[in-house]
């Protein structure tokens, strides 16, 4: 069975739920609708499990303080395909070794998602990465 796992920043001020793939918030709702582009079982795990206060982005020494734990949680669910939703994600899963396919941040704020194309390309490329052998 294939299992994609989501790798996100953290849960927003919005999120009402912890689980994967719920639908409280715009970026969860975006992610989805990547995500049903996909077959397989889909998770979503974040590099800190905690809010931030305004959302703020991480600080590099949180990335760096959750990194043994997000690599456990990597190592236990042995995905066969893991994405990185944002830079955040990107630059811990690239500490631990990971390797990934790189999308926007599924954030509603996110400007890169107004540029039907770009996103278009990039689920295109995600696809590939997931059909993979």
């Amino acid at each position: 069975m294939t299992t994609i796992l989501f790798v996100g920043s953290n849960p927003s001020q919005a999120s009402t739920c912890e689980l994967a793939f719920h639908t409280s918030t715009k970026s969860s709702k975006i992610l989805t609708e990547w995500a049903n582009h996909l077959e397989g079982v889909k998770m979503h795990i974040n590099v800190l499990n905690d809010k931030t206060e305004d959302n703020r982005p991480l600080k590099k020494s949180e990335i760096k303080a959750n990194l043994p734990r997000l690599k456990t949680d990597i190592d236990m669910i042995n995905a066969t395909y893991v994405v990185a939703l944002g830079k955040t994600a990107a630059e811990a899963l690239n500490s631990i070794g990971a390797k990934f396919y790189e999308m926007p941040h599924p954030s509603g704020l996110n400007r890169l998602l107004n540029d039907k194309e770009f996103v278009e390309g990039k689920i295109k490329g995600l696809i590939a990465y997931c059909n993979q052998p």
